[in-house]
């Protein structure tokens, strides 16, 4: 029987670790920086769903205007380090917004800033008709069975995951969502059959990364100890928010899931 809190999805976990070679159908621009595009191929019949927020490789042309190389070899990386590096692709981590293997599409979502970095560059200029490569589907999401309420706290490039996670939770358990953005543009509907609580922090133009308005927020949290708590983001804030749920709040360490996804300083070429 599950738990009152447990997710209706499957569970964590990866998909089979092959290569897709997709095109890219359309493009959608959801928030002033955040835009959908969406992929399609005939290899995304065998697409399998492993958990909410799953994350995949995404192989990008290592030059504007070329074909992606997707190599058959395996092991994957492997092959994919055997290429020549004039045609090796740029591979980068995203989170899949939404899949429909049966349309043969997937949604993925970029932040864009700028020409900072190859996935934002690619992204900003993507046209229906080019190549791209997707690999490793991968689920982290795998609470303890007792948990009795979820606090999902991120910035935008932690959205789709987000959105994933509430979406696939039973109505009744509480979810408290805290999420910082630049401003109430930024802002995207997040829907759920749970008990949904959200908070939208906005920079207002301040960098991202510099402030604690994260920090302070889950500060400011009650925190039941039966909670999952889920974070995503600058790798700076995850790990302070982390600390805080885990050395203050008493929190085990397997109910913090933290992942910095990008790291303030760096830019995406490193």
């Amino acid at each position: 029987m599950a738990t009152p809190g447990a997710a209706r999805r499957g569970p964590a976990g990866r998909d089979t670790l092959r290569p897709y070679r997709l095109t890219v159908a359309r493009t959608e621009r959801v928030t002033p920086h955040t835009l959908r595009v969406t992929l399609t191929g005939p290899d995304l019949a065998s697409y399998t769903e492993v958990g909410p927020e799953p994350r995949c490789k995404v192989l990008l042309p290592p030059t504007p205007d070329t074909e992606v190389v997707v190599p058959d070899g395996v092991p994957f990386w492997d092959a994919l380090a055997d290429l020549p590096e004039s045609v090796r692709p740029i591979v980068r981590t995203y989170t899949v917004r939404a899949a429909r293997p049966a349309d043969l599409e997937i949604d993925i979502d970029f932040v864009l800033h700028g020409d900072t970095g190859p996935a934002s560059r690619w992204a900003g200029s993507a046209r229906p008709g080019d190549s791209v490569g997707l690999y490793g589907c991968l689920s982290s999401f795998a609470p303890p069975a007792d948990t009795a309420a979820y606090l999902l706290v991120g910035d935008e490039t932690s959205l789709p995951a987000i959105a994933g996670i509430a979406a696939s939770l039973p109505a009744g358990v509480p979810v408290r969502v805290i999420v910082e953005v630049d401003s109430v543009a930024e802002e995207q509907p997040l829907e759920s059959a749970a008990d949904l609580a959200v908070t939208w922090l906005h920079r207002d133009g301040a960098e991202p990364g510099t402030g604690t308005g994260l920090l302070d927020a889950v500060r400011a949290e009650s925190v039941d100890q039966r909670v999952f708590a889920w974070v995503a983001g600058e790798s700076a804030a995850v790990q302070s928010i982390r600390a805080l749920l885990v050395l203050e709040r008493d929190l085990t360490k397997q109910r913090v899931y933290f992942s910095g996804y990008w790291r303030r300083g760096h830019a995406e070429d490193d």
